[in-house]
């Protein structure tokens, strides 16, 4: 079938844009948008994704006001509709690496939001990442990230919150491609071999200055090695970290980055502290953090997050929708709407959003850390959010 995008002449298989070079049923491509206010009323994040061999597209928002999280979760069926929207939520490309728009009307679930995102500097564009164990193919996914700012509006709890570039932050990537977790369940395959990450601390760190943007990823292990948590060759082996400061005109690689944090509880919910990020040339910037909460994405469907289980990309009908309201003002429990804890949640990994200062200067960061193991330079055991 022949849809909008094939009018333009940038194919690359003999196909059209309704087909993708593979089979795989993880194949997928989407968006993935954070955003916060900087007076730390509310924080964001979204998704919206086309899997295109399972016939599926669908998305989430989750939106974090006063310690309370809500999620909408929404899927449909893809062909013959390759619009990118699915019930109310929609994503309008309005000037390719410049500024998207993300709109929820309102539903059922009393949030919506009308939001343009803003580039500022450079794209961050990430090297190809494959990961195969056996000549099993677990892995090949290319990304790009973008920091920036927002301006409209989101609506939750009864309240409308105006966002302007002035007082936001914005952190988005777009990632396509083969990705284990995606796409459902692997019907009639073996168990998937386990994937041996470096152990220690993530950092995934997308922020937004007034001068500048800037980006930057790693595990730190014991010995104080910054291995990628994202970048994986095709033998098992990871790369070191990568990064770049973001420029308007140019990008500048980081070298490397010291960090003295402070959590929550011992958990890997970060209450504050400093990082320190130095630059390839000889710039070193120094930035002290202060938490303003954290989003959890399984509330969007990570980690087998929809009510079925069965986790992003698989089929639930023509049209399906779902949410709820978390209480995540624990660091590390989360309290569902009849008041009971929410077993079996994975809290080691949350969307944190901080607030930047550095000097005069205030920005912002979505600041994703969670221990991968135990982390003796903070006493993190990578275990129950800790």
């Amino acid at each position: 079938m022949l849809i909008k995008a094939d009018e333009y002449p940038f194919h690359q298989i003999a196909e059209s844009f309704a087909a993708v070079h593979t089979s795989d049923k993880h194949w997928n491509d989407g968006h993935y948008i954070c955003l916060c206010d900087m007076d730390g009323n509310v924080s964001l994040v979204s998704t919206l994704r086309l899997y295109q061999n399972t016939n599926v597209l669908d998305g989430f928002v989750c939106i974090r006001h006063e310690g309370m999280q809500h999620n909408i979760r929404v899927s449909r069926q893809l062909r013959p509709d390759f619009e990118y929207r699915v019930g109310p939520l929609r994503i309008e490309l309005l000037e390719p690496m410049k500024s998207i728009r993300l709109v929820l009307e309102p539903n059922e679930f009393g949030i919506a939001c009308d939001i343009v995102c803003h580039t500022v500097g450079r794209p961050y564009h990430g090297p190809l990442s494959t990961n195969r164990i056996d000549g099993w193919l677990l892995m090949e996914r290319m990304t790009y990230e973008v920091a920036g700012r927002a301006e409209g509006w989101i609506d939750v709890a009864g309240k409308r919150f105006e966002l302007t570039p002035e007082r936001s932050g914005v952190f988005r990537n777009h990632s396509w491609g083969i990705l284990r977790g995606r796409g459902g369940p692997p019907m009639h395959a073996s168990p998937q071999p386990r994937v041996e990450r470096p152990i220690g601390l993530r950092n995934w760190v997308l922020y937004t200055m007034p001068d500048h943007t800037g980006f930057y990823e790693f595990i730190e292990d014991a010995d104080g090695n910054k291995w990628s948590g994202a970048i994986a060759n095709v033998d098992g082996s990871w790369n070191k970290m990568t990064g770049e400061i973001l420029h308007e005109d140019r990008e500048v690689f980081v070298t490397d980055v010291d960090h003295d944090l402070t959590f929550y509880d011992g958990s890997s919910r970060i209450s504050g502290g400093s990082i320190a990020i130095h630059d390839s040339e000889g710039v070193t910037r120094e930035f002290e953090i202060e938490d303003m909460g954290w989003v959890y994405c399984h509330g969007g469907g990570y980690f087998g997050g929809f009510n079925d289980r069965l986790g992003q990309g698989a089929y639930r009908g023509e049209y399906h929708e779902e949410g709820e309201v978390w209480d995540c003002t624990h660091p590390t429990k989360i309290i569902d709407g009849d008041g009971n804890e929410v077993d079996d949640f994975p809290t080691v990994l949350a969307e944190s959003f901080v607030l930047l200062k550095s000097g005069d200067q205030v920005g912002s960061a979505h600041f994703e850390c969670a221990a991968f193991g135990p982390v003796p330079k903070y006493g993190l055991t990578g275990k129950g959010g800790g």
